[in-house]
């Protein structure tokens, strides 16, 4: 997964879990656990409007190739694993068949009073007998920056869902020998942790457009980087959604530039099969 959410903390910090047990760097299909040390995830408000007039926060919104399922496929049983407490709630998601696998995309809003920093979700697969068959873990896309200060008295920058924030993450190549039609069920659990820190603004999309053609559906646009320094190698998740706010896949874009403070990278994702009728973008860079 090409998410950069950035945590530096001190080794006495423990991360929050939602179920008991969870640990980061459980081991899955794309790599592990979530965060990358110097790196920044995305900064913004969910459900807030984005520049171009669209939703870049996973909003819902109305059209003709849209549809109202929040669990896809009809029948999947999706649930929190048994003990599990947070501030995390998961609301949609979307298992699929893909060309290298099995494919899981999932969304989540932080209903609590408190961000949710460098969050993971990681995902237990059950068949239609009740039958245990993968784990899988990947980190959580997040739009809010927020500072915090360590404890010997430096700062450093956490990525983050604060408190109203929609969050998302791709699962994806999760094991080429499952097909959807072998799962009856799905477990999750989440873990992240909870800063007493200070929202500040980050890295912004706007002039968003959304470009289709007979091969597929591209977004093009902007990211604008309001942090006071230079970060490098950034990139871009557009998850188009349907009608409720349900990623349907990913479309991902990234390149070696450097944006000063106050500057501005311009990108182009690669090609998604299905557009819906909204997206939900989260830019990221490292430092």
């Amino acid at each position: 997964m090409l998410t950069k959410s950035l945590l530096v903390l001190a080794a006495a910090l423990l991360p929050l879990a939602c179920s008991s047990g969870a640990q980061r760097g459980d081991a899955g299909s794309n790599g592990g656990s979530a965060g990358t040390a110097a790196s920044a995830g995305a900064g913004g408000q969910a459900g807030a409007a984005a520049p171009d007039g669209g939703s870049d926060a996973g909003g819902t919104k109305g059209g003709q190739n849209g549809d109202d399922a929040l669990i896809v496929p009809e029948g999947l049983v999706v649930s929190l694993e048994p003990g599990g407490a947070g501030v995390l709630a998961l609301y949609a998601l979307t298992l699929r068949d893909g060309p290298n696998g099995l494919e899981l995309y999932a969304a989540l809003t932080n209903d609590g009073d408190v961000p949710a920093c460098d969050a993971a979700l990681k995902v237990t697969l059950y068949d239609t007998a009740g039958q245990p068959i993968g784990n899988f873990i990947n980190g959580l896309d997040t739009k809010s920056f927020y500072l915090y200060t360590l404890p010997d008295g430096s700062t450093t920058i956490a990525a983050c869902a604060k408190p109203g924030d929609v969050t998302m993450t791709e699962i994806a190549t999760m094991a080429s020998d499952i097909s959807v039609a072998d799962v009856g069920k799905v477990v999750y659990y989440y873990s992240y942790f909870a800063l007493d820190a200070v929202l500040i603004d980050g890295l912004t999309i706007t002039q968003v457009n959304t470009v289709t053609s007979n091969a597929g559906t591209t977004y093009t646009g902007t990211v604008v980087n309001a942090l006071n320094q230079t970060v490098t190698d950034p990139s871009i998740r557009v998850f188009p959604l349907n009608r409720v706010g349900r990623p349907l896949g990913v479309a991902l874009g990234g390149d070696a530039s450097q944006i000063p403070a106050g500057g501005i990278w311009t990108f182009q994702t690669n090609t998604v099969e299905t557009p819906g009728v909204d997206y939900a973008a989260f830019p990221a860079a490292s430092f």
